[in-house]
């Protein structure tokens, strides 16, 4: 498979699981505010992680299609987003020590696909 098809193919997959989850999300959000604390309530909450898991079956299938090479690249960028992450997580954590305020979980989510991204950018501009 060619890499430009490769791609299409991904990004249909990977969009198509972030629609889904979009259309999870907004009504079990909105349903779950009001619920009393419950087991109901909890379940509900998670529900959007099932269309999330297509994302991650998106990103397991691109990976499958891709060369040796390719596969090497996104490995190292994601192995330095973890890296980066976790200097986060470590240097944040002294911080809530002291007293700044605790973060999300999202937040550190947010860190990780970041750095994959910004890392993924940055190496891909340098080997131009």
């Amino acid at each position: 498979m060619r890499e430009k098809q490769m791609n299409q193919l991904y990004l249909r997959e990977f969009f198509g699981s972030i629609l889904l989850y979009l259309m999870v999300l907004f009504p079990v959000t909105w349903i779950a505010k009001d619920m009393p604390d419950s087991i109901t309530r909890t379940l509900l909450a998670l529900t959007p992680m099932l269309p999330a898991l297509g994302m991650l079956w998106a990103i397991l299938r691109h990976f499958k299609r891709m060369d040796e090479y390719l596969r090497i690249w996104n490995l190292e960028c994601i192995s330095l987003a973890g890296a980066l992450t976790a200097v986060f997580s470590l240097t944040y954590g002294f911080l809530e020590g002291v007293g700044f305020p605790r973060l999300s979980m999202f937040v550190i989510w947010g860190v990780f696909m970041g750095g994959w991204g910004i890392i993924a950018c940055v190496r891909k501009s340098m080997e131009k």
